[in-house]
Order: C-alpha cells, then sequence, then structure tokens
C-alpha cells in the first residue's frame, strides 16, 4: 500500500508569459519571420533566460513564430 500523498500535476496558463515574450521580441525589431530555423530557436531561447521563463515546447515555440509572422 501506498502512503506517500500523490503529487498533483502542477499546470499554469503559460499565455501571459507568451504574449509577454512576442511583445519583448517586438519592441525589439523581431517581425516578419518566415522561417522557423535553428537560428530562430536559439535566439528565442536566449530572451527566454532573460525573462527566466521555463524553456518552451515545440507547440509554444511555434505559437511564438506564428505570431511574429505578420
Amino acid at each position: 500500500m501506498d502512503t506517500k500523498p500523490k503529487e498533483r500535476h502542477k499546470y499554469w496558463n503559460r499565455s501571459k508569459e507568451l504574449i509577454t515574450l512576442v511583445n519583448v521580441l517586438r519592441n525589439q525589431g523581431v517581425s516578419h519571420v518566415e522561417e522557423l530555423t535553428t537560428t530562430f530557436k536559439e535566439f528565442v531561447k536566449g530572451y527566454i533566460a532573460q525573462l527566466h521563463m521555463q524553456p518552451l515546447n515545440k507547440y509554444e515555440l511555434e505559437y511564438v513564430w506564428t505570431r511574429l509572422m505578420d
């Protein structure tokens, strides 16, 4: 019999963090990103580290990229 309390899955809404990231990138002049390249991924990782955010999964990175296509 397991007597340890079950750990709950920690979930938070990342939409505010992602919108903040997109706005920071736009303020830095990043827009009209045509391709999701490795260089772009590394560039975004640098900003994520500066903003003290958790790393993005592939869907969140794709969301940021599509927001910056405009």
